[in-house]
């Protein structure tokens, strides 16, 4: 299954690249947004792009697809790093805020809902460190999205992991 979910990502990013300059603009402008609310170019752009998948699920890919194209990366000279990583990159060089650690504290509580509070603190989240030079891995980002659900909390513990703790020192 995460195999076959990994090429479906692969080729749903392939896909956005593909995309015209102005249909990307639009997805960048929806950014933040959930698919419900967004205006039929966002729509027919984002349908370009999507592969089949449960009905629930799509307002992830959408938020991924508008969040990805805030990049240019076919200009990209960075590599994509995972939100998570960038974050507790920021953290160790005391580049990042105290009320942005009490924003991501406040993001591990949230469920993702139809109403996109989540996915509006998210994006804030995105913003700052797009403003900092960082490119977010946005195939990692849907992944735990997609995830984000589960019982166990399990992308919420990794990013949490991640964020708070220093790296395993070698002995």
């Amino acid at each position: 299954m995460s195999e076959e979910r990994d090429k479906q990502i692969s080729a749903f990013l392939e896909r956005l690249d593909a995309l015209s300059t102005g249909e990307r603009a639009v997805l960048k402008r929806s950014a933040g947004k959930m698919l419900h609310e967004v205006d039929g170019r966002a729509i027919a752009a984002f349908y370009k792009c999507y592969p089949p998948e449960s009905e629930r699920k799509q307002e992830k890919w959408f938020a991924v697809a508008c969040i990805y194209c805030m990049w240019d990366w076919s200009k990209e000279e960075q590599k994509a790093i995972s939100l998570q990583d960038i974050l507790s990159d920021l953290r160790k060089e005391k580049t990042i805020s105290e009320s942005m650690q009490h924003r991501l504290t406040s993001l591990l509580d949230l469920k993702w809902d139809r109403d996109g509070y989540l996915l509006t603190k998210l994006v804030r989240i995105i913003k700052m460190v797009k403003a900092k030079r960082y490119a977010v891995d946005c195939a990692a980002l849907l992944k735990d999205l997609l995830d984000w659900e589960w019982d166990d909390q399990r992308v919420q513990r990794r990013w949490a992991r991640r964020f708070y703790q220093e790296a395993p020192t070698e002995e």
